[in-house]
Protein backbone atom coordinates (compact mmCIF):
# COMPACT_ATOMS: atom_id res chain seq x y z
CA UNK A 1 0.00 0.00 0.00
CA UNK A 2 2.78 2.66 1.22
CA UNK A 3 4.89 1.85 -2.14
CA UNK A 4 1.59 3.14 -4.65
CA UNK A 5 1.71 6.87 -1.88
CA UNK A 6 2.47 10.02 -4.07
CA UNK A 7 5.49 12.08 -2.53
CA UNK A 8 5.87 10.07 0.54
CA UNK A 9 9.70 10.06 -0.07
CA UNK A 10 10.55 7.07 2.07
CA UNK A 11 12.78 3.65 1.59
CA UNK A 12 10.03 0.90 3.04
CA UNK A 13 11.69 -2.51 4.15
CA UNK A 14 9.43 -5.33 5.65
CA UNK A 15 9.88 -7.62 8.45
CA UNK A 16 7.89 -10.68 9.38
CA UNK A 17 9.05 -10.99 12.97
CA UNK A 18 10.32 -8.63 15.97
CA UNK A 19 14.07 -10.67 15.39
CA UNK A 20 14.17 -10.19 11.76
CA UNK A 21 13.17 -6.56 12.26
CA UNK A 22 15.96 -6.21 15.25
CA UNK A 23 18.22 -7.45 12.99
CA UNK A 24 17.62 -5.33 9.61
CA UNK A 25 17.67 -2.19 12.62
CA UNK A 26 21.32 -3.52 13.49
CA UNK A 27 22.53 -2.37 10.37
CA UNK A 28 20.01 0.14 9.18
CA UNK A 29 19.18 3.27 9.94
CA UNK A 30 15.39 3.52 10.86
CA UNK A 31 13.38 7.13 11.22
CA UNK A 32 10.02 5.69 11.57
CA UNK A 33 8.35 2.15 12.43
CA UNK A 34 4.95 0.60 12.12
CA UNK A 35 4.38 -1.98 14.06
CA UNK A 36 1.78 -4.59 15.51
CA UNK A 37 0.94 -4.82 19.48
CA UNK A 38 0.68 -8.12 19.99
CA UNK A 39 3.21 -10.80 17.84
CA UNK A 40 5.15 -13.30 18.48
CA UNK A 41 8.23 -13.64 20.63
CA UNK A 42 7.71 -10.16 21.66
CA UNK A 43 5.01 -6.70 22.01
CA UNK A 44 5.33 -4.74 20.35
CA UNK A 45 6.17 -2.15 23.74
CA UNK A 46 9.42 -4.42 24.37
CA UNK A 47 10.35 -3.95 20.66
CA UNK A 48 9.65 -0.52 20.89
CA UNK A 49 12.16 0.20 23.73
CA UNK A 50 14.87 -2.14 21.58
CA UNK A 51 14.35 0.26 18.32
CA UNK A 52 14.87 3.06 20.64
CA UNK A 53 18.25 2.17 22.66
CA UNK A 54 19.35 1.67 19.29
CA UNK A 55 17.77 4.19 17.14
CA UNK A 56 16.53 6.99 20.25
CA UNK A 57 15.14 9.65 17.45
CA UNK A 58 13.33 6.83 15.42
CA UNK A 59 9.30 7.14 15.45
CA UNK A 60 6.79 4.43 16.47
CA UNK A 61 3.28 3.73 14.88
CA UNK A 62 1.40 0.88 16.67
CA UNK A 63 -1.32 -0.66 14.03
CA UNK A 64 -3.54 -3.13 16.43
CA UNK A 65 -6.79 -4.28 16.24
CA UNK A 66 -6.74 -4.04 20.47
CA UNK A 67 -8.84 -1.27 21.40
CA UNK A 68 -7.23 -0.82 24.95
CA UNK A 69 -6.90 2.62 26.18
CA UNK A 70 -4.19 1.45 28.73
CA UNK A 71 -2.24 -0.13 26.03
CA UNK A 72 -2.15 3.05 23.81
CA UNK A 73 -1.60 5.32 27.03
CA UNK A 74 1.48 3.32 27.79
CA UNK A 75 2.47 3.85 24.37
CA UNK A 76 2.51 7.02 24.11
CA UNK A 77 4.21 7.42 27.19
CA UNK A 78 7.12 5.32 26.23
CA UNK A 79 7.46 7.55 22.98
CA UNK A 80 5.09 6.04 20.32
CA UNK A 81 4.08 9.02 17.99
CA UNK A 82 0.64 7.10 17.07
CA UNK A 83 -1.64 4.24 17.85
CA UNK A 84 -4.18 3.51 15.10
CA UNK A 85 -6.54 0.85 15.07
CA UNK A 86 -6.58 -1.08 12.12
CA UNK A 87 -10.39 -0.55 11.56
CA UNK A 88 -9.48 3.12 10.74
CA UNK A 89 -8.16 2.16 7.47
CA UNK A 90 -5.22 3.45 5.00
CA UNK A 91 -5.61 7.05 4.88
CA UNK A 92 -5.12 6.72 8.91
CA UNK A 93 -1.70 5.21 8.19
CA UNK A 94 -0.76 7.18 5.43
CA UNK A 95 -1.62 10.44 8.14
CA UNK A 96 0.19 9.32 11.00
CA UNK A 97 3.48 8.49 8.72
CA UNK A 98 3.08 12.16 7.09
CA UNK A 99 3.01 13.44 11.00
CA UNK A 100 5.52 11.06 12.12
CA UNK A 101 7.60 13.22 8.82
CA UNK A 102 6.88 16.40 9.91
CA UNK A 103 7.98 16.02 13.29
CA UNK A 104 11.52 14.25 12.16
CA UNK A 105 12.01 17.51 10.71
CA UNK A 106 10.82 19.65 13.18
CA UNK A 107 13.06 18.09 15.50
CA UNK A 108 16.56 19.31 13.67
CA UNK A 109 14.70 22.78 13.19
CA UNK A 110 15.64 23.88 16.78
CA UNK A 111 17.75 26.76 17.22
CA UNK A 112 19.01 25.34 20.17
CA UNK A 113 22.15 24.03 18.35
CA UNK A 114 23.41 27.76 18.18
CA UNK A 115 22.41 28.51 21.56
CA UNK A 116 24.75 26.11 22.63
CA UNK A 117 27.39 27.04 20.27
CA UNK A 118 27.71 30.46 21.55
CA UNK A 119 28.81 29.02 25.04
CA UNK A 120 30.62 26.19 24.25
CA UNK A 121 33.12 29.21 21.95
CA UNK A 122 33.65 30.82 24.86
CA UNK A 123 35.67 27.82 26.74
CA UNK A 124 39.15 27.46 26.74
CA UNK A 125 38.89 23.53 26.65
CA UNK A 126 38.47 23.27 22.89
CA UNK A 127 42.28 24.53 22.21
CA UNK A 128 43.48 21.96 24.21
CA UNK A 129 41.38 18.98 22.61
CA UNK A 130 42.49 20.62 19.60
CA UNK A 131 46.00 20.49 20.21
CA UNK A 132 45.48 17.21 22.21
CA UNK A 133 43.70 15.62 18.91
CA UNK A 134 46.44 16.74 16.15
CA UNK A 135 49.66 15.26 18.31
CA UNK A 136 46.93 12.20 18.65
CA UNK A 137 46.99 11.66 14.75
CA UNK A 138 50.16 12.35 13.74
CA UNK A 139 51.56 10.06 16.35
CA UNK A 140 53.15 12.84 18.59
CA UNK A 141 52.52 12.33 21.53
CA UNK A 142 52.63 9.85 24.30
CA UNK A 143 50.31 7.05 24.23
CA UNK A 144 46.84 7.76 25.70
CA UNK A 145 46.13 6.93 29.02
CA UNK A 146 43.12 7.62 31.10
CA UNK A 147 44.54 10.09 32.99
CA UNK A 148 45.21 12.18 30.04
CA UNK A 149 41.64 11.93 29.11
CA UNK A 150 40.38 12.63 31.88
CA UNK A 151 42.51 16.43 32.89
CA UNK A 152 41.33 17.09 28.86
CA UNK A 153 37.30 16.38 30.22
CA UNK A 154 37.45 13.36 27.34
CA UNK A 155 34.65 10.86 28.09
CA UNK A 156 36.31 7.96 26.35
CA UNK A 157 38.00 4.98 27.69
CA UNK A 158 41.92 4.96 26.94
CA UNK A 159 41.83 1.13 27.20
CA UNK A 160 38.89 0.16 24.15
CA UNK A 161 38.83 0.80 20.50
CA UNK A 162 37.46 4.12 19.27
CA UNK A 163 34.95 4.72 15.95
CA UNK A 164 36.41 7.12 13.92
CA UNK A 165 34.49 9.89 11.85
CA UNK A 166 36.11 12.65 10.01
CA UNK A 167 34.23 15.58 8.48
CA UNK A 168 34.86 18.18 6.15
CA UNK A 169 33.39 21.62 6.00
CA UNK A 170 33.07 21.44 1.99
CA UNK A 171 32.80 25.34 0.80
CA UNK A 172 32.62 28.29 3.09
CA UNK A 173 30.57 30.80 1.53
CA UNK A 174 31.01 34.90 2.24
CA UNK A 175 31.39 34.26 6.16
CA UNK A 176 34.49 36.14 8.16
CA UNK A 177 36.75 33.84 10.40
CA UNK A 178 34.04 34.45 13.85
CA UNK A 179 31.44 33.41 11.85
CA UNK A 180 33.31 30.20 11.06
CA UNK A 181 34.64 29.52 14.20
CA UNK A 182 31.02 29.83 15.58
CA UNK A 183 29.29 27.81 12.66
CA UNK A 184 32.47 25.16 13.05
CA UNK A 185 30.84 24.55 16.89
CA UNK A 186 27.58 24.59 15.80
CA UNK A 187 28.35 21.44 13.85
CA UNK A 188 29.93 19.51 16.02
CA UNK A 189 26.94 20.44 18.56
CA UNK A 190 24.84 19.12 16.04
CA UNK A 191 27.00 16.04 16.10
CA UNK A 192 27.16 15.64 19.52
CA UNK A 193 23.59 15.91 19.56
CA UNK A 194 23.08 12.65 17.02
CA UNK A 195 25.61 10.76 19.18
CA UNK A 196 24.43 11.95 22.37
CA UNK A 197 23.54 7.98 23.14
CA UNK A 198 26.97 7.15 22.82
CA UNK A 199 30.50 8.26 24.58
CA UNK A 200 31.20 11.28 22.22
CA UNK A 201 34.11 13.67 21.43
CA UNK A 202 34.53 16.21 18.76
CA UNK A 203 36.85 18.41 18.26
CA UNK A 204 38.03 20.54 14.89
CA UNK A 205 41.51 20.52 13.49
CA UNK A 206 41.15 23.58 10.88
CA UNK A 207 38.76 25.92 9.44
CA UNK A 208 37.47 22.95 7.45
CA UNK A 209 37.95 19.17 9.39
CA UNK A 210 36.39 17.95 12.07
CA UNK A 211 36.94 13.92 13.77
CA UNK A 212 34.43 12.69 16.15
CA UNK A 213 35.62 9.19 18.34
CA UNK A 214 32.71 7.28 19.32
CA UNK A 215 32.42 4.21 21.87
CA UNK A 216 29.56 2.76 23.42
CA UNK A 217 28.65 3.57 27.03
CA UNK A 218 30.07 2.18 29.50
CA UNK A 219 26.62 0.69 30.79
CA UNK A 220 25.90 -1.05 27.65
CA UNK A 221 28.77 -3.74 28.28
CA UNK A 222 31.63 -4.82 25.94
CA UNK A 223 29.78 -6.96 23.70
CA UNK A 224 30.51 -7.72 19.91
CA UNK A 225 26.94 -7.28 19.67
CA UNK A 226 26.99 -3.58 20.95
CA UNK A 227 30.13 -2.58 19.38
CA UNK A 228 28.23 -3.38 16.37
CA UNK A 229 25.20 -1.83 16.83
CA UNK A 230 27.36 1.26 17.99
CA UNK A 231 28.87 1.49 14.37
CA UNK A 232 25.83 0.70 12.52
CA UNK A 233 24.32 3.79 14.14
CA UNK A 234 27.37 5.68 13.60
CA UNK A 235 27.14 4.99 9.97
CA UNK A 236 23.51 5.18 9.48
CA UNK A 237 23.01 8.98 11.51
CA UNK A 238 25.65 10.36 9.24
CA UNK A 239 23.12 11.53 6.28
CA UNK A 240 20.70 12.77 9.11
CA UNK A 241 24.16 15.45 10.50
CA UNK A 242 24.81 16.34 6.81
CA UNK A 243 20.84 17.25 5.97
CA UNK A 244 20.74 18.82 9.09
CA UNK A 245 23.80 21.19 8.81
CA UNK A 246 22.45 22.16 5.16
CA UNK A 247 19.46 23.02 6.91
CA UNK A 248 20.49 25.02 10.32
CA UNK A 249 23.61 26.36 8.93
CA UNK A 250 23.85 26.25 5.33
CA UNK A 251 27.15 24.30 5.41
CA UNK A 252 28.03 21.58 2.70
CA UNK A 253 29.07 18.68 4.97
CA UNK A 254 31.18 15.46 3.73
CA UNK A 255 31.64 12.65 5.88
CA UNK A 256 33.62 9.40 6.15
CA UNK A 257 33.54 6.51 9.11
CA UNK A 258 36.13 3.56 10.00
CA UNK A 259 34.43 0.68 8.84
CA UNK A 260 35.31 -1.05 12.47
CA UNK A 261 35.95 -0.05 15.30
CA UNK A 262 40.01 1.37 15.62
CA UNK A 263 42.79 1.13 17.99
CA UNK A 264 44.08 4.13 19.68
CA UNK A 265 47.49 3.12 18.28
CA UNK A 266 45.77 3.11 14.47
CA UNK A 267 44.44 6.51 14.75
CA UNK A 268 47.04 8.00 12.69
CA UNK A 269 47.10 5.75 9.82
CA UNK A 270 43.49 5.36 9.23
CA UNK A 271 42.64 9.64 10.02
CA UNK A 272 45.43 10.00 7.35
CA UNK A 273 43.87 7.54 4.59
CA UNK A 274 39.98 8.93 5.57
CA UNK A 275 41.82 12.28 4.82
CA UNK A 276 43.18 11.31 1.38
CA UNK A 277 40.25 9.15 0.58
CA UNK A 278 38.25 12.71 0.96
CA UNK A 279 40.40 14.60 -1.17
CA UNK A 280 39.78 12.43 -3.79
CA UNK A 281 36.41 11.83 -3.55
CA UNK A 282 33.61 10.76 -5.84
CA UNK A 283 30.97 12.63 -8.16
CA UNK A 284 31.18 16.27 -7.85
CA UNK A 285 33.36 15.62 -4.50
CA UNK A 286 30.81 17.58 -2.12
CA UNK A 287 28.44 16.42 0.42
CA UNK A 288 29.72 13.23 0.44
CA UNK A 289 28.84 10.30 3.16
CA UNK A 290 31.73 7.49 2.73
CA UNK A 291 33.17 4.37 4.36
CA UNK A 292 36.64 3.60 4.90
CA UNK A 293 37.34 0.13 2.88
CA UNK A 294 37.80 -2.61 5.51
CA UNK A 295 41.53 -3.78 4.04
CA UNK A 296 42.46 -0.35 1.91
CA UNK A 297 45.98 -0.21 1.77
CA UNK A 298 48.42 2.00 3.73
CA UNK A 299 49.61 4.58 2.09
CA UNK A 300 52.93 6.54 3.01
CA UNK A 301 53.13 10.50 3.61
CA UNK A 302 55.85 12.71 2.54
CA UNK A 303 57.97 14.50 5.30
CA UNK A 304 60.05 17.68 4.79
CA UNK A 305 63.36 18.99 5.78
CA UNK A 306 65.34 22.12 6.89
CA UNK A 307 66.82 23.85 9.37
CA UNK A 308 64.82 25.18 12.42
CA UNK A 309 64.31 28.31 12.12
CA UNK A 310 62.61 27.84 8.60
CA UNK A 311 61.00 24.51 8.77
CA UNK A 312 58.28 25.78 10.53
CA UNK A 313 57.44 28.28 7.83
CA UNK A 314 57.73 26.12 4.96
CA UNK A 315 55.55 23.90 6.83
CA UNK A 316 52.93 26.33 7.22
CA UNK A 317 53.57 27.04 3.56
CA UNK A 318 52.83 24.03 2.57
CA UNK A 319 49.85 23.17 4.88
CA UNK A 320 48.02 26.31 3.30
CA UNK A 321 49.01 24.86 -0.05
CA UNK A 322 47.86 21.74 0.05
CA UNK A 323 44.17 22.80 1.91
CA UNK A 324 43.87 25.49 -0.91
CA UNK A 325 44.69 22.21 -3.15
CA UNK A 326 42.12 20.38 -1.43
CA UNK A 327 39.59 22.97 -1.75
CA UNK A 328 40.43 23.23 -5.39
CA UNK A 329 40.96 27.34 -5.29
CA UNK A 330 42.73 27.75 -8.47
CA UNK A 331 43.14 31.31 -7.70
CA UNK A 332 44.28 31.67 -4.30
CA UNK A 333 46.75 28.34 -4.62
CA UNK A 334 48.84 30.37 -7.80
CA UNK A 335 48.49 33.66 -5.93
CA UNK A 336 50.13 31.91 -2.19
CA UNK A 337 52.99 30.11 -4.70
CA UNK A 338 53.67 33.99 -6.51
CA UNK A 339 53.90 35.47 -3.17
CA UNK A 340 56.20 32.90 -1.58
CA UNK A 341 58.15 32.66 -4.77
CA UNK A 342 58.99 36.25 -4.36
CA UNK A 343 59.23 37.12 -1.21
CA UNK A 344 62.87 35.50 -0.74
CA UNK A 345 65.90 37.44 -1.15
CA UNK A 346 68.47 35.10 -2.16
CA UNK A 347 68.74 31.97 -4.08
CA UNK A 348 69.18 29.52 -1.72
CA UNK A 349 65.72 30.81 0.53
CA UNK A 350 63.98 30.59 -2.55
CA UNK A 351 65.47 27.15 -3.73
CA UNK A 352 64.12 25.78 -0.21
CA UNK A 353 60.40 27.36 -1.27
CA UNK A 354 60.51 26.06 -4.75
CA UNK A 355 61.71 22.65 -3.80
CA UNK A 356 58.64 22.42 -1.33
CA UNK A 357 56.18 23.15 -3.40
CA UNK A 358 57.60 20.76 -5.83
CA UNK A 359 58.14 17.98 -3.79
CA UNK A 360 54.51 18.88 -2.20
CA UNK A 361 53.26 18.64 -5.86
CA UNK A 362 55.01 15.97 -6.91
CA UNK A 363 53.66 13.88 -4.16
CA UNK A 364 50.08 14.65 -4.41
CA UNK A 365 50.54 13.52 -8.06
CA UNK A 366 51.75 10.14 -6.89
CA UNK A 367 48.93 9.83 -4.22
CA UNK A 368 46.72 10.44 -7.10
CA UNK A 369 48.38 7.81 -9.09
CA UNK A 370 48.07 5.41 -6.41
CA UNK A 371 44.18 6.32 -5.94
CA UNK A 372 43.44 5.73 -9.18
CA UNK A 373 45.23 2.28 -9.00
CA UNK A 374 44.57 -0.51 -12.24
CA UNK A 375 41.63 1.72 -13.64
CA UNK A 376 44.95 3.69 -15.30
CA UNK A 377 47.00 0.34 -16.25
CA UNK A 378 43.51 -0.60 -18.22
CA UNK A 379 43.70 2.39 -20.14
CA UNK A 380 47.05 3.45 -20.82
CA UNK A 381 47.20 2.47 -24.49
CA UNK A 382 48.54 5.76 -25.57
CA UNK A 383 51.25 5.19 -28.71
CA UNK A 384 54.27 5.83 -28.16
CA UNK A 385 54.54 9.67 -29.39
CA UNK A 386 51.75 10.22 -26.74
CA UNK A 387 53.99 9.55 -24.00
CA UNK A 388 56.89 11.62 -21.48
CA UNK A 389 60.52 9.86 -20.49
CA UNK A 390 58.56 8.26 -17.91
CA UNK A 391 56.56 6.12 -20.16
CA UNK A 392 53.46 7.64 -18.95
CA UNK A 393 50.70 9.55 -21.27
CA UNK A 394 50.59 13.03 -21.87
CA UNK A 395 48.18 15.63 -22.40
CA UNK A 396 45.26 17.89 -20.67
CA UNK A 397 43.60 14.62 -18.74
CA UNK A 398 45.49 14.75 -15.76
CA UNK A 399 49.03 12.96 -16.74
CA UNK A 400 52.13 14.48 -16.25
CA UNK A 401 53.78 15.69 -19.55
CA UNK A 402 57.48 15.11 -19.87
CA UNK A 403 58.43 19.08 -18.88
CA UNK A 404 56.95 18.31 -15.61
CA UNK A 405 58.53 15.05 -14.67
CA UNK A 406 60.13 14.79 -11.53
CA UNK A 407 63.52 14.92 -13.00
CA UNK A 408 62.33 17.96 -14.45
CA UNK A 409 60.28 19.38 -11.91
CA UNK A 410 63.61 18.79 -9.25
CA UNK A 411 66.12 20.66 -11.60
CA UNK A 412 65.67 24.65 -10.64
CA UNK A 413 68.68 25.52 -12.39
CA UNK A 414 67.19 24.25 -15.49
CA UNK A 415 64.86 27.30 -15.53
CA UNK A 416 66.14 30.74 -16.45
CA UNK A 417 64.00 32.84 -14.73
CA UNK A 418 62.02 32.88 -11.56
CA UNK A 419 59.13 33.76 -13.30
CA UNK A 420 59.28 30.02 -15.46
CA UNK A 421 59.95 27.91 -12.93
CA UNK A 422 56.70 29.54 -11.17
CA UNK A 423 54.80 28.63 -14.46
CA UNK A 424 56.18 25.10 -14.06
CA UNK A 425 54.99 24.94 -10.49
CA UNK A 426 51.65 26.18 -11.60
CA UNK A 427 51.06 24.16 -14.95
CA UNK A 428 51.79 20.96 -12.61
CA UNK A 429 49.17 22.05 -10.16
CA UNK A 430 46.79 22.41 -13.11
CA UNK A 431 47.64 18.87 -14.51
CA UNK A 432 47.23 17.86 -10.56
CA UNK A 433 43.69 19.35 -10.84
CA UNK A 434 43.04 17.55 -14.16
CA UNK A 435 44.50 14.38 -12.82
CA UNK A 436 41.58 14.40 -9.95
CA UNK A 437 39.21 15.50 -12.33
CA UNK A 438 39.58 11.82 -14.46
CA UNK A 439 40.32 10.32 -10.96
CA UNK A 440 36.90 11.05 -9.54
CA UNK A 441 35.36 10.34 -12.72
CA UNK A 442 36.84 6.88 -13.47
CA UNK A 443 36.46 5.60 -10.08
CA UNK A 444 32.81 6.77 -9.81
CA UNK A 445 32.06 5.14 -13.23
CA UNK A 446 33.97 1.32 -11.89
CA UNK A 447 31.11 2.26 -8.60
CA UNK A 448 28.72 2.23 -11.14
CA UNK A 449 29.77 -0.67 -13.16
CA UNK A 450 30.15 -2.47 -9.96
CA UNK A 451 26.91 -1.70 -8.52
CA UNK A 452 25.49 -3.27 -12.05
CA UNK A 453 27.36 -6.21 -12.20
CA UNK A 454 25.85 -6.94 -8.58
CA UNK A 455 22.73 -5.87 -9.24
CA UNK A 456 22.27 -8.13 -12.54
CA UNK A 457 23.97 -11.29 -11.04
CA UNK A 458 21.62 -10.61 -7.73
CA UNK A 459 18.09 -10.07 -9.36
CA UNK A 460 16.42 -12.49 -7.05
CA UNK A 461 17.91 -11.25 -4.19
CA UNK A 462 18.21 -8.27 -1.38
CA UNK A 463 18.77 -5.60 -3.69
CA UNK A 464 17.84 -2.79 -1.00
CA UNK A 465 19.52 0.32 -0.82
CA UNK A 466 21.09 -0.81 2.62
CA UNK A 467 21.93 -4.13 1.12
CA UNK A 468 23.62 -2.44 -2.27
CA UNK A 469 25.25 0.34 0.00
CA UNK A 470 27.13 -2.35 1.84
CA UNK A 471 28.56 -3.37 -1.46
CA UNK A 472 29.95 -0.79 -2.25
CA UNK A 473 31.14 0.72 1.10
CA UNK A 474 28.95 4.07 0.77
CA UNK A 475 26.47 5.38 3.47
CA UNK A 476 22.96 4.53 1.38
CA UNK A 477 21.55 7.90 1.19
CA UNK A 478 24.32 9.16 -0.46
CA UNK A 479 24.50 6.04 -2.89
CA UNK A 480 21.35 6.91 -4.05
CA UNK A 481 22.22 10.64 -4.44
CA UNK A 482 25.36 9.92 -6.06
CA UNK A 483 23.71 7.25 -8.59
CA UNK A 484 20.88 9.69 -9.52
CA UNK A 485 23.99 13.03 -10.17
CA UNK A 486 25.84 10.09 -12.26
CA UNK A 487 23.28 8.37 -14.42
CA UNK A 488 20.74 10.74 -14.32
CA UNK A 489 17.93 8.00 -12.57
CA UNK A 490 16.85 7.03 -9.81
CA UNK A 491 18.68 3.56 -8.43
CA UNK A 492 15.12 1.88 -7.91
CA UNK A 493 14.10 2.83 -11.31
CA UNK A 494 17.22 0.71 -12.87
CA UNK A 495 16.71 -1.71 -10.36
CA UNK A 496 13.08 -2.06 -11.64
CA UNK A 497 13.93 -2.02 -15.24
CA UNK A 498 16.37 -4.84 -15.14
CA UNK A 499 13.92 -7.11 -13.26
CA UNK A 500 11.03 -6.29 -15.98
CA UNK A 501 14.23 -7.20 -18.47
CA UNK A 502 14.82 -9.97 -17.06
CA UNK A 503 10.74 -10.82 -16.41
CA UNK A 504 9.97 -10.79 -20.15
CA UNK A 505 13.22 -12.91 -20.84
CA UNK A 506 12.12 -15.96 -18.83
CA UNK A 507 8.21 -15.57 -20.09
CA UNK A 508 9.87 -15.51 -23.80
CA UNK A 509 12.59 -18.12 -23.38
CA UNK A 510 11.43 -20.65 -20.55
CA UNK A 511 8.85 -22.94 -19.61
CA UNK A 512 8.71 -21.70 -16.13
CA UNK A 513 5.39 -20.74 -14.19
CA UNK A 514 4.59 -17.38 -12.78
CA UNK A 515 6.03 -17.70 -9.47
CA UNK A 516 8.93 -19.29 -10.37
CA UNK A 517 9.92 -16.16 -12.45
CA UNK A 518 8.64 -14.02 -9.46
CA UNK A 519 10.97 -15.27 -6.99
CA UNK A 520 13.91 -15.54 -10.16
CA UNK A 521 13.57 -11.51 -10.41
CA UNK A 522 12.76 -10.70 -6.37
CA UNK A 523 9.80 -10.73 -5.69
CA UNK A 524 8.27 -12.63 -2.64
CA UNK A 525 4.61 -13.42 -3.89
CA UNK A 526 3.31 -13.98 -7.54
CA UNK A 527 0.30 -11.72 -7.24
CA UNK A 528 3.05 -8.52 -6.20
CA UNK A 529 5.07 -9.70 -8.97
CA UNK A 530 2.08 -9.66 -11.42
CA UNK A 531 1.07 -6.42 -9.99
CA UNK A 532 3.96 -4.35 -10.52
CA UNK A 533 4.37 -6.14 -14.16
CA UNK A 534 1.00 -4.84 -15.39
CA UNK A 535 1.67 -1.60 -14.14
CA UNK A 536 4.52 -0.74 -16.39
CA UNK A 537 3.46 -2.74 -19.27
CA UNK A 538 -0.16 -2.81 -19.02
CA UNK A 539 -0.49 -6.80 -19.42
CA UNK A 540 -0.32 -9.61 -17.16
CA UNK A 541 2.47 -11.78 -17.15
CA UNK A 542 0.41 -14.64 -18.69
CA UNK A 543 -1.00 -12.00 -21.20
CA UNK A 544 2.31 -10.89 -22.28
CA UNK A 545 3.50 -14.74 -23.11
CA UNK A 546 0.32 -15.27 -25.00
CA UNK A 547 0.92 -12.18 -26.75
CA UNK A 548 4.34 -13.27 -27.80
CA UNK A 549 3.83 -17.56 -27.81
Amino acid sequence: MLENVERLELDLYRAYSPEEAMERMARTKIDILLSDIRMPGMTGLELQKRVQAQWPRCKIIFLTGINQLETAQQAIRTGSVDYILKTEGDEAIVRSIREAQARIVEETQSSQFLLEARERISRALPLLHRDWLEETLTGSSRPVSADQLRELRIPLDAELPVILLLGRIDRWEDTGRGDRTLLLYAVQNIVSEYYASLSCFTASLDQHYFVCLLQPRPEAGETDERWLAALAFVQGTMESIQATCERLLRLPLSLICGYAPTEWHRLPRIYERMRKRLVVGLGTSDRMLLLLEEHAEDRGSLTYSGDSGGRLSLRTLAAQLERLLDEDDEQAFAATVRQAAASPASYADYSLVYYTIASLLLARYAQLELSSGSSQGADATSSASDTDAMGQPTGPDGTMPASLSPDALMSLPAFPTREASVAALLQAADVIRAKRQSTQSEQTRQLVARLHSHIHAHLGDDLSLSRLSDVVYLNPAYLSVLYKQQTGTNLSEYIAEARLDKAKALLDGTLLRIHEIAAAVGFETAGYFTRFFKKRLQLTPQEYRARNS
